[in-house]
Parts: structure tokens; sequence; C-alpha cells
């Protein structure tokens, strides 16, 4: 659909485990809103609440832009198990009447692969409260390797790491484990006075997993005075995104670069520093949050063309917009 003036609008979300963004732009790239919401993760969050979350950012994201719903001519939305039928499912039970031919539903991978890809091949490793490798081939193939999950995998993500460093903090205090600095920092994160009483704050909360996941800046911080065990859980959760990445490359059969995405990724941190010191592959740190790839996703999915004007004012005014 078109506006009056000839202008079309496209609507990109990425959901994920900590947060959800949605971006609104126009089809030179501009982007005019950027917005958040609660997590939108259909695995930690009842689907009405995940629902609502979406439906609310697409409603804001279109007022701040001055856009109507039946003026955007893509809308695309990137969540956790969305290339899953399930919830897939739900998803267009959700916007497929409305939205119709307008609407693609993806992974959340894909906004970050498109971060760093725009739009063209690659594939994506992602260690944030979990952890995937997903790749999409020059054929058009997709491949995925883990993202199954906190019970069944995530290695090499924060949770995985934060859960790690607990069980070494409780390992020592039992005397069954070496001593580390992650005791103190432990303490003094969660303000409480033993190690004992990190089972009432850790099991007590209301999303454990997120609050596992935030621990991870803890194994950084003491993994950088030097502390022998931080050092080996850093070194063990590169070494097992590393092989993440490397079996999504085996299944590609294509020298197709790796961007990295997530939390772990998104500053110099030490577990960063080591998968692109080991890394066999060509890497990509993209300067782009997932939300603006999004928005790359809406455009390209929709048939409409992506051009190397339209990405540049896409990242500099996506840029302009999150620094705010």
């Amino acid at each position: 659909m078109q506006l009056n003036d000839g202008k079309k609008w496209f609507i990109g979300i990425d959901g994920g485990g900590t947060k959800t963004k949605a971006a609104i732009c126009d089809e030179q790239g501009q982007v005019w809103a950027i917005v958040a919401g609660e997590s939108s993760n259909p695995l930690s969050r009842p689907w009405t609440q995940v629902e609502a979350t979406l439906q609310q950012l697409v409603a804001t994201a279109c007022e701040q832009a001055g856009a109507r719903a039946e003026e955007v001519a893509g809308l695309f939305i990137g969540l956790g198990g969305a290339d899953r039928p399930a919830i897939r499912e739900k998803l267009h039970a959700s916007f497929a009447e409305v939205w119709q031919e307008r609407l693609r539903v993806d992974n959340d991978a894909v906004p970050a692969l498109y971060s760093g890809t725009w739009g063209q091949p690659g594939i994506v490793l992602i260690s944030g409260t979990g952890s995937i490798a997903c790749a999409l081939t020059s054929g058009g193939a997709r491949h995925r390797v883990g993202g199954w999950g906190y019970l069944l995998g995530d290695e090499g993500s924060g949770y995985d790491l934060g859960k790690k460093a607990a069980m070494a903090v409780l390992r020592a205090y039992d005397g069954r484990g070496e001593p580390t600095a992650l005791t103190g920092l432990f303490l003094a994160h969660y303000q409480v006075a033993s190690p004992e009483e990190l089972i009432g704050v850790i099991y007590g909360a209301s999303n454990p997993r997120m609050r596992l996941a935030g621990a991870s800046e803890l194994v950084e911080q003491a993994a950088r005075q030097q502390d022998s065990l931080a050092c080996r859980l850093i070194a063990e959760a590169a070494d097992d995104l590393l092989e993440l990445a490397q079996a999504c490359l085996e299944k590609t059969q294509e020298a197709l670069p790796v961007v990295l995405a997530g939390g772990l990724f998104a500053t110099d941190t030490l577990v960063r520093q080591r998968v692109m010191d080991k890394a066999s592959f060509s890497t990509v740190i993209p300067d782009v949050p997932p939300v603006i790839g999004s928005l790359a996703a809406a455009i390209t999915g929709t048939g409409h063309r992506l051009d190397e004007k339209a990405a540049e004012k896409l990242r500099k005014s996506g840029t302009a917009l999150e620094k705010r």
C-alpha cells in the first residue's frame, strides 16, 4: 500500500528473551521511530501477553511515525521459535487477518543476520540469553544448529555462563570447588551476605533464567581480574559458540561470513575476543541493532529492493534514534 505522497512504510520487530523492539521506516530507508517493550519469547511468557506486547509495539510505532496501519507495505516479526509450526500458527492467527500478504514471520535469528549482511546470505551466531547458529545460503537453503532452549541446549549463552558461575560459587562454598573471585562478585551483585542466600534470590525470581543470564557479566569481571575459574568458563563458552558456528558452516558447504550477535557479542567482551581470535572463518560485527535488520527483512521480504543508498539511510537514521 502507498501513502498519498507516494511513500511506503515498513515495520520490523525484533523479539527477544529480554525485550522486544519495533522500528518503522519509509521506503527511502529513513527510520522514523524505534520503540521497546517487554520480552516476546513465547517459551517464557503466555501467548496472550506476547501478542499484546507485539500489537502495542506496532500501534506505538505507527503512532510515532504518523502512519496508519493500512499504509504499511510490510510487517516483519522476528521471534524466537517463529520458524516452528506451533509459533508460526499463533502469529498468523493474531496478525494475518489484518496484515495478510504484508506479513512475514521468522525466527529472531533473521533480523540478527540481516543486521550484518543487509539481506545477503550468511550465518548468524547468537549468544544472548540463549544461543543458536543459523545459516541462509546463497541458494536460499536454511540450516540451524543449537537453539534448543535452556533445558536442552543454549551452550555458550549468557544463561549457560551465569548458571555455571553460580554453580561454581556454591561448589566453592560447599568445599567441593576451588575458591573464586566470583563469590564476592555474586554476593555484592545480589546484595546477600552468604552464598546460601543466593538460592532464594535465584529460585524466587520471576524469571530465574534471566536472573542467571545477567550473572554472565560477573564472569567477565572476574576473568578480567585473572580469576582462573572465570577464565576457564569464558574459554568454554567461546569454544561452545565456535562449535555451533562450525557445525552450521559444514551444513552449508559455503564460505559464508559469520555475524556475531546477541548480548555477549554486543561489546568487546572476552567471549567475543576469544571467538574472533580462534575462528577459522570470517566474522562480522554488525554496526546496527537487530531491529534495523528486521526492517531490512520487512523490505526485502515483501519483494521491495534495498539498495545501498537505502541501507545507508537505515544505518544512519536507525543509529541516531538508538542513541537517544
